[in-house]
């Protein structure tokens, strides 16, 4: 063959490629490998216990744990924080340390800063650095606003401050876009947002410049909502996130003006005027057909728009009588049967993106604005009557009931609530029974009781019933409704036990009356219920009102509490003692309701050291004995132990013994001893489970004591135990040890060095810590970003070879 010529250069060009490629696929391939094995290394190191790997060979290293974090979201955390920090040490900068420069210092100093920042992004985009790009420009942003700060304080200190800001804002938005629009390909996601953003300050500030009324602002603040709409609905040239942006920003400057146009009096009528406020009325009018002209145009925001479209009508109904439940509630189930009308004839489309759905969803923030306003008198008189706990038999003073909801708190409520609740309540019937959505029906089912059942609570209230009637009427309706099939009805009914039982503290003889009432009552209810849930709450109530019972009877004989406190430890002994039972009669909520009852008991008797201490070894006794069924045997055991430790405790302290160590260390060594052998014989048992209860016995009382005060001899002596158990941790790789005993000398070296510390960086400048921490986190930011394009591309190529 030839030698020479262009066919020959040609080849030899060609075969030198193969060559490149080839060593390029062998390198890929090598990696693979490497990765795979990896890969089965960990499937092997996770299989069978004392099953050798194939071929006799050594096994190989587990595989390292897995990642809890995405790399993006890695990326995105050191770049957010990064940028913060150098926001935060660019406003520290511009409030502490900015007298000490000259004018042309802090002119050069800002401009070339904010030039930086600028002129960053463009380079990064264009080593496809997208993230690290929108923090630095996010930076810019936040640079250009103290640049405008700054003029205004040392070129234009005569200048309004609202008409410069006003402008300002319009101007940076306006710069903001075009620089958006300059940049390379793909650009920025976030540069239009954040021009959305300013943009909106612009005419309220001028409205306020111009020493406007709050109808101006109103008028303005609508202003700025009609040019996001405009925005949003525009066919062509705003991003996704641009038109996300301007659909936030309508909502709140819309919602702004409602609400200025609600709590304030406009069209220039003063303040507490009983007329109404045409001005303001015809401000939310002037809302609705715009946004129902946005909703016919874009079918995707039909619902929102009509929803807003609905609030502005509901507004402007309401404002015509002033804040009151009935001027929006009313019209608002006026708008709820428009937007029903509105599904059935299939008006505006139908499901979730409707014009009735909006329409519904108005009404529906209105009715529960009234729900809202409604609570704070149905709390108060749900919660206002366990203020007798604090004067149990007191008694009642005469007269009706709402003026004895507790000592001295009289309901604040009036005949308003009631009907506001009933309304609500027959609307939640109507949805039920002639509603097409499947949820709705199944929420409004879910909520009708209670409506109706704070309806009748309140109106009894606000009708002026008697303290006996109305107490008789809630336990009657609670015990009906406990016992009634039905899960809602018996939440319901709970409630209304709990505000009976509250009110029955006042007297003597009702409380007796009212606990064995609602007691018997939830027996009955554990016999009827018809499924799991509904036998395990009415077991926890009905021990609950037993245990109050068991504290009624020795208060009564003027038994002292901390005595009087072993009553209601017998109730929850039984509780548990019938929870744990036998494998066929156990119940959990029992067992849970008597450790709930034990905890009663426990601080009703720590009035004394004696009682405490003897109750703290009965609960310990009963754990004990807990701790023999195989399943409790762990938690039981370690509540037993820490329980008779405690009581151990509480009757050496009474003694005043001071030195916490002579409590605890000999049961930490003790338990460190019991961790090692339980781990020399069970090799799958993990250090936090051998020694974590031992070494937080070993340091917490000590570390207690350090923190409580200056003790130089016990701090070292503690940090040296810490730094031996780290050591022993690290040789040994135990993680509980490296953990606790690294946490114990950290904690011990901050609380020893920590004011030398403070006081070496206060003589930094203020700003030097928070900037260079930003930096730093900002170069991890964009070298993580770097890695992740890196393996991208190196994945792509493989894919090419493929």
């Amino acid at each position: 063959m030839p030698l020479q010529g262009p066919g020959p250069i040609e080849l030899r060009a060609i075969d030198g490629e193969l060559r490149r490629l080839d060593a390029l696929r062998s390198g890929l391939l090598v990696r693979r490998e490497a990765l795979l094995g990896g890969l089965r290394a960990g499937v092997r190191a996770n299989g069978p216990a004392g099953v050798p790997p194939a071929g006799g060979a050594p096994a190989p290293p587990p595989a390292p744990t897995p990642a809890d974090a995405a790399p993006g979201t890695a990326r995105d955390t050191l770049l957010i924080l990064g940028g913060g920090l150098l926001t935060l040490a660019a406003l520290t900068f511009m409030l502490l340390s900015w007298r000490g420069i000259g004018l042309g210092g802090r002119t050069l100093v800002l401009l070339t800063l904010t030039a930086a920042a600028l002129a960053a992004p463009v380079t990064l985009l264009r080593r496809g650095l997208n993230a690290t790009a929108e923090v630095v420009a996010t930076l810019g942003l936040v640079l250009l606003l103290l640049d405008a700060f700054g003029l205004h304080r040392t070129a234009f200190p005569e200048a309004d401050g609202l008409g410069y800001a006003a402008a300002c804002a319009a101007a940076i938005a306006a710069l903001w876009a075009w620089y958006g629009r300059l940049l390379p390909e793909p650009g920025l996601r976030l540069v239009l947002p954040t021009a959305v953003v300013v943009a909106q300050l612009a005419l309220p500030l001028a409205a306020l410049a111009l020493n406007g009324g709050p109808g101006d602002v109103a008028w303005a603040l609508l202003a700025t909502a009609w040019a996001d709409v405009a925005l949003a609905v525009a066919r062509r040239g705003p991003s996704a996130g641009a038109r996300a942006t301007a659909w936030v920003g309508a909502l709140v400057t819309g919602g702004l003006a409602l609400l200025l146009a609600e709590a304030l009096p406009l069209g220039g009528m003063a303040a507490g005027s009983p007329a109404p406020s045409v001005s303001g009325a015809l401000l939310l009018a002037a809302v609705a057909p715009p946004l129902l002209w946005a909703a016919h145009r874009r079918p995707g925001e039909r619902a929102l728009l009509a929803a807003g479209a609905g609030l502005a009508l509901l507004g402007a109904a309401g404002g015509l009588g002033r804040w009151a439940v009935p001027a929006y509630l009313l019209p608002s189930v006026g708008l709820l049967a428009v937007a029903w009308w509105l599904e059935r004839r299939g008006l505006g489309g139908r499901g979730r993106a409707s014009m009735g759905a909006g329409l519904g969803l108005a009404a529906a923030f209105a009715q529960g604005a009234a729900l809202l306003w409604a609570l704070p008198a149905v709390a108060e008189a749900a919660w206002g009557p366990f203020a007798w706990a604090g004067a149990a038999w007191d008694g009642v003073p005469g007269g009706p009931a709402r003026d004895a909801l507790g000592p001295e708190l009289a309901w604040s409520g009036g005949a308003v609530t009631p009907l506001a609740l009933g309304v609500l309540a027959a609307l939640a019937v109507a949805v039920r029974r002639l509603g097409e959505n499947a949820v709705l029906r199944l929420w409004a089912a879910r909520v009708a009781l209670p409506l109706a059942a704070a309806t009748g609570a309140t109106a009894l209230l606000a009708a002026g019933v008697g303290y006996a009637p109305t107490l008789a009427a809630l336990v009657a309706a609670a015990a009906g409704l406990l016992m009634a099939r039905h899960a809602v009805a018996g939440a319901t009914g709970l409630a209304l036990a709990a505000t009976a039982t509250g009110w029955a503290l006042a007297e003597q003889a009702a409380t007796f009356a009212v606990l064995g009432a609602l007691a018997a009552a939830l027996v009955v209810a554990r016999g009827r219920a018809v499924n799991a849930t509904h036998r395990r709450v009415a077991e926890a109530a009905a021990v609950l009102c037993l245990a109050g019972l068991a504290r009624a009877v020795p208060a009564a004989f003027e038994v002292p509490s901390e005595w009087a406190a072993f009553a209601v430890l017998g109730v929850a002994v039984a509780a548990v003692a019938a929870g744990v039972g036998t494998a066929r009669a156990r119940s959990t909520t029992l067992e849970g309701a008597g450790y709930a009852v034990a905890g009663w008991a426990l601080v009703l008797a720590s009035g004394g050291a004696a009682t405490a201490s003897l109750a703290l070894g009965v609960c310990g006794t009963v754990a004990t004995a807990v701790a023999l069924r195989p399943e409790r045997r762990i938690p039981a055991g370690v509540a037993a132990t820490a329980l008779l430790s405690a009581a151990l405790w509480v009757r050496l302290a009474a003694s005043e013994v001071a030195v916490p160590e002579a409590y605890t260390l000999h049961l930490a060594v003790a338990a460190l001893v019991l961790g090692a052998v339980r781990r020399r014989g069970d090799a799958s048992v993990s250090s936090w489970r051998g020694y974590g209860a031992g070494l937080v016995a070993l340091f917490l009382p000590s570390l207690v004591v350090v923190f409580s005060g200056p003790d130089g001899a016990r701090a070292l002596l503690l940090g040296a135990g810490a730094l031996a158990v780290t050591i022993v941790g690290a040789r040994h790789r135990l993680r509980a040890l490296l953990a606790l005993g690294g946490a114990t000398v950290a904690l011990v070296a901050a609380h020893e060095w920590g004011p030398y510390l403070t006081t070496a960086l206060g003589l930094l400048p203020r700003w030097t810590p928070p900037a260079c921490a930003g930096l730093l986190l900002l170069c991890l930011g964009a070298t993580y970003e770097r890695r992740m394009n890196e393996a991208r591309r190196i994945h792509a190529t493989w894919r090419r070879l493929d």
